[in-house]
């Protein structure tokens, strides 16, 4: 009996707590050393370090439900990510600006979704081994890691997790009759809306599974509750309405409906985009672009997906259509962006849409059926070592901000803001030749590329042409006229003038466009100092103190 066992794989792999054993050992071969990545300087520098001050507040927790997530005005972002800034808030309390605790949240949080989409998958009534191999697939895939890596990429691991335990839950009460289920499927309902909006559509996903998919019980137990838990769906979603335009009432980004469905259309090739990457994960990218990446494995992975479904026996087309609604439903929302002038399609919104391709999955005959025996198995476990392989080495991208800048730069050679926060990251390293290279490159793709003059501002500042700095500041004004940093820029080179009076204005502008600007704060209170105002003096540095200034 013991040798049995011994040579059995399902024991190996399947008996008891094992699969929960074997995902995490996976995630930490894979994904283990991120724990020790430094921050990237794309989003995670505004969302983290330049709020730390709000973060490290505990108090501030119900005030994030009515901010936008950058806590400034800004033209090219109007998002409303209640919970990642409370996520971020706790870590903030115990890591401050160190990103050890940052990444090692966004890790485990990785680690309870893929248990959750395990049991998930298993409470469905799918096979266990469909279940198992479908986890390991997604605990390891190399296309999620911007999920997990790359902090901001959280939000959508978040969301992932909100939206399996919800629906975890809402099955339970469905076999079980007990309403604290139903209550934990609203609670969790609740927290992914307030992660994202692409929760908005997840009742009408329930709503579906419950009345095509489910059992006559299940399906029983959800039309009886179905009065209570529309009311319920329903002051969730108004409170979040509430909640939203008071956080970006003052936010000059307002999107119509007729918009909205016109940037989707606009961005469909994307959905190819991603696909290929999901089949063959071969052009990864930490800033992805439809230029840059082409579409040539996406194409390939349709057609391929496309003839497994049409060839495989006895498939329920319900499942399909739920897999492509869940797959639809949780991408198309990202696709809604700005006008930018070339749009990223991100790796991380991936995350939650790829759980759709798995009730796909389930329908094809060849997959569903794995077991541990016969020559199939092989095949999988051949893919999940090489995906393994692809994704250990691919997030070394995301080590630092160097590397994640230059690895954009390859791979997304068109893109005008690869180049510009390359030139940043160089700047910040003190490599002036190769920071100014980088901003002129990209010039040259954008003329109008938004914080470029102000970099190069910079730049003159230091070497002492501030008759240069002065123009190029200018020219960024022309461009970004509300942009703090060349306002507060711009008024330390009149300080460096001489001309004090004239940056203690522009201070005053930064701080009005920006409350929260510690330097321009700091500044006025040497200013004000200076000119013999001591209670403005105190006021601006007990202000700029506050948000983490050290004079």
């Amino acid at each position: 009996m013991v040798k049995r066992r011994i040579f059995d794989l399902n024991y190996f792999f399947l008996e008891g707590k094992r699969p929960y054993f074997w995902i995490v050992f996976l995630i930490l071969f894979v994904y283990g050393r991120s724990i020790f990545f430094g921050f990237s300087y794309f989003d995670d520098n505004v969302l983290i370090l330049d709020n730390l001050f709000f973060l490290r507040d505990i108090s501030n927790l119900f005030k994030s439900f009515t901010m936008e997530v950058f806590h400034v005005l800004h033209f090219s972002a109007a998002y409303y990510r209640p919970m990642l800034t409370v996520s971020y808030m706790f870590d903030a309390l115990i890591s401050g600006d160190s990103p050890f605790v940052y990444h090692l949240t966004s890790l485990i949080v990785h680690v309870l979704v893929s248990f959750s989409l395990f049991y998930f998958l298993s409470i469905l009534g799918f096979r266990k081994e469909f279940s198992f191999f479908a986890a390991v697939f997604f605990s390891i895939h190399p296309v999620l890691s911007q999920a997990v890596v790359w902090i901001p990429g959280r939000n959508d691991s978040l969301l992932a997790l909100f939206v399996l335990l919800s629906s975890i839950f809402l099955i339970k009460f469905a076999d079980e009759k007990e309403l604290k289920f139903f209550w934990l499927s609203s609670l969790f309902f609740f927290l992914a809306l307030f992660t994202k909006e692409s929760a908005l559509l997840f009742p009408f996903l329930l709503a579906f599974y419950f009345l095509l998919l489910a059992d006559k019980d299940k399906k029983k137990s959800f039309v009886k509750i179905s009065p209570l838990l529309f009311l319920v769906w329903g002051a969730i979603f108004f409170l979040w309405f509430y909640l939203r335009s008071i956080a970006l009432s003052d936010n000059p980004l307002r999107y119509s409906f007729f918009d909205s469905i016109n940037q989707i259309y606009r961005n469909l090739p994307a959905v190819l985009l991603f696909l290929g990457k999901v089949f063959l994960p071969f052009n990864l990218s930490v800033l992805p672009t439809l230029v840059d990446s082409g579409l040539f494995y996406g194409y390939i992975s349709f057609v391929f997906f496309v003839l497994l479904i049409i060839f495989s026996k006895n498939k329920n087309w319900k499942w399909i259509l739920f897999g492509i609604l869940w797959f639809l439903v949780f991408l198309l929302p990202s696709f809604v962006r700005p006008s930018d002038f070339m749009p990223d399609f991100l790796e991380h919104r991936i995350y939650l849409p790829i759980i759709g391709l798995f009730f796909i999955f389930s329908q094809i005959s060849f997959v569903y059926n794995i077991s541990f025996s016969g020559g199939k198995s092989f095949v999988l476990l051949g893919i999940i070592l090489s995906f393994s392989f692809i994704n250990f080495f691919h997030i070394g991208n995301f080590k630092d901000r160097i590397s994640f800048w230059e690895s954009a730069v390859k791979t997304s050679p068109s893109h005008p803001l690869a180049h510009r926060n390359l030139g940043a990251v160089y700047y910040l390293e003190g490599d002036l030749d190769r920071a100014y290279k980088e901003f002129q490159k990209t010039l040259e793709i954008n003329s109008n590329e938004p914080m470029v003059h102000n970099n190069l501002g910079l730049i003159y500042l230091r070497m002492g042409d501030y008759d240069r700095a002065e123009e190029e500041f200018n020219q960024e004004l022309k461009i970004n006229p509300l942009y703090d940093n060349s306002l507060f820029n711009l008024g330390l080179l009149y300080w460096k003038r001489g001309e004090k009076e004239k940056a203690a204005q522009m201070w005053l502008k930064t701080v009005s466009v920006n409350p929260d600007h510690k330097d321009a704060l700091a500044a006025l209170s040497v200013y004000y100092k200076e000119v013999g105002d001591i209670t403005k003096a105190e006021y601006y540095y007990n202000q700029a103190v506050l948000r983490g200034s050290s004079f």
